[in-house]
């Protein structure tokens, strides 16, 4: 059992414990059972045995206490991390703790004179977090992990993106090793952003995995930082299948499936590999190719032959383009046989695992009117998990979702099974009801889990123009996921590849 310890709040928090009590039966309805306000919230990090949660808010971070999860509440906010004079710091999307440290990292992308680096703090007070260091970067950070005295960096916008791993047990933090494709074949060279970006990554016990995009997911050997080993991969393409690609095409098949490694992590055990894939649906003067982007399940029992299990599909959307409300997955946690994951405006799921071939589907809250969802991470198994939802993530694209007004926060919701009570039908088009999303003039508002269509979106991004789209650029070698305004350019007939690929998913599906 996870210790209960109450700790010692922030003055002034808002607190909003509006969906009711904090246990019940499976069959009570399935709804959060608390939440806090937090604003540019983005990742989400259980530490100090659940007790605590650590956000990333861009300029900085909160800490959040979790122990009564029906009024979580803000008990410090550092939005002003000393980069001893490498300017301001802003741009802060991941973060992860360790021990009594917490290393918070920026800018995920881009940012002109921002500073770029690691901003280490002391957390063995929560409530009063200091700072111990910061270890700046000439290059920019859109993810990390920590574990073991070392920070794991992607390389964001170094060519060819690598892991980096910074010592930071000592009082003055220093980078001990890289490692990238090429190390394993110099072939990868050939290879550009943004089919081979590095965009997060995840480490237990000596093994990193890397989610490299269209690359796939790379599993190496970091036990010794100075001689990094390659140990397997899992992808859809292969070396030749993304050498043969030009730039217009590298865009456009970054942005749909197959491909799209974003996050990927193992169970304790070290056994099952999950793979969320996050991706959308985009207009060719054909037809609209490609959806949003579900979660691979791999038996990596040996790490060098990983045999794929399942695949967990995206809930449907009636518009899964960049500009629609997408339901693609996002960032997630494996523990205890649940496989807890995020959906942006699809909400949140919980996943009984323990037969990675034939996942269960134990809960599903969606509500695009109250959170689009970052992560969903487990904090007291069996009792709750936490959730950031990151407000309306359209406005960083340069898409104003006008039905919809997301709380920027945290939420807290029961680790158990359950069904949310009239949810929304995500696929029925905004209209009737004042034009707000899951609005069906007489329709039950049920979704079967099941009834994903990934083909069957509207029409809403003509690929010949600016989409605004922060996970499709590449035009600085940053690749999906990365700085804000790379165009998905016209592919003429789409070509041999994009063909393939079709054909592929369509085989897949059956």
């Amino acid at each position: 059992m996870r210790r209960r310890t109450v700790l010692q709040a922030a003055v002034g928090t808002v607190t909003l414990p509006l969906f009711g009590p904090t246990t019940g039966a499976q069959d009570d309805p399935y709804e959060p059972l608390g939440s806090v306000g937090i604003e540019g919230i983005k990742e989400a990090a259980v530490h100090h045995d659940g007790d605590v949660a650590y956000v990333a808010v861009g300029d900085g971070f909160a800490t959040v206490d979790i122990t009564d999860p029906s009024t979580p509440t803000v008990l410090a906010e550092r939005r002003a991390v000393d980069t001893a004079g490498n300017g301001p710091f802003r741009g802060a999307w991941d973060l992860w703790p360790s021990d009594d440290r917490l290393a918070v990292v920026g800018p995920a992308n881009h940012a002109g004179n921002a500073a770029a680096g690691i901003g280490l703090f002391d957390i063995s007070r929560p409530a009063d977090p200091e700072q111990v260091a910061f270890f700046p970067t000439d290059y920019h950070i859109h993810n990390s992990f920590f574990a073991d005295g070392t920070v794991y960096l992607t390389g964001t916008g170094l060519d060819p993106d690598p892991v980096v791993m910074v010592d930071v047990t000592g009082d003055e933090p220093r980078e001990v090793g890289r490692w990238t494709l090429t190390d394993h074949d110099d072939a990868w060279a050939t290879v550009r952003a943004p089919s081979r970006s590095l965009h997060d990554l995840y480490v237990q016990d000596g093994i990193a995995y890397l989610a490299y995009w269209d690359a796939g997911t790379w599993l190496v050997d970091v036990s010794d930082p100075t001689d990094v080993r390659f140990l397997g991969r899992v992808g859809e393409y292969s070396l030749q299948d993304l050498q043969q690609l030009d730039p217009p095409r590298r865009r456009f098949e970054s942005a749909v499936p197959p491909g799209n490694h974003h996050y990927a992590q193992v169970d304790e055990d070290g056994d099952l590999l999950a793979v969320g894939i996050e991706s959308w649906a985009i207009d060719t003067d054909q037809q609209q190719i490609g959806g949003p982007g579900g979660v691979h399940l791999y038996d990596v029992t040996d790490e060098t032959d990983p045999q794929h299990r399942s695949t967990i599909e995206a809930p449907a959307a009636f518009d899964a383009t960049r500009s629609g409300l997408f339901t693609t997955a996002h960032n997630l946690d494996l523990v205890d046989d649940r496989l807890y994951t995020s959906w942006y405006f699809g909400g949140v799921k919980i996943h009984d695992v323990s037969d990675p071939a034939t996942p269960k589907e134990l809960a599903w809250w969606r509500e695009p009117r109250t959170g689009t969802f970052w992560t969903a991470q487990s904090a007291v198994p069996g009792e709750y998990f936490v959730a950031a939802s990151a407000g309306d993530v359209g406005a960083e694209l340069g898409v104003d979702h006008e039905s919809v007004d997301p709380m920027s926060g945290l939420f807290l919701f029961p680790d158990r099974a359950g069904e949310q009570p009239s949810p929304p039908d995500l696929t029925t088009p905004p209209g009737g009801n004042g034009g707000q999303p899951g609005d069906t003039d007489g329709d039950d508002g049920t979704v079967a889990p099941d009834e994903t269509d990934s083909g069957s979106q509207t029409d809403r991004l003509d690929p010949d123009t600016d989409n605004g789209s922060s996970e499709m650029d590449g035009s600085d070698g940053t690749g999906p996921g990365f700085g804000v305004g790379g165009a998905v350019a016209g592919l003429g007939g789409a070509g041999y590849l994009l063909a393939r690929n079709l054909q592929r998913d369509e085989e897949t599906s059956r």
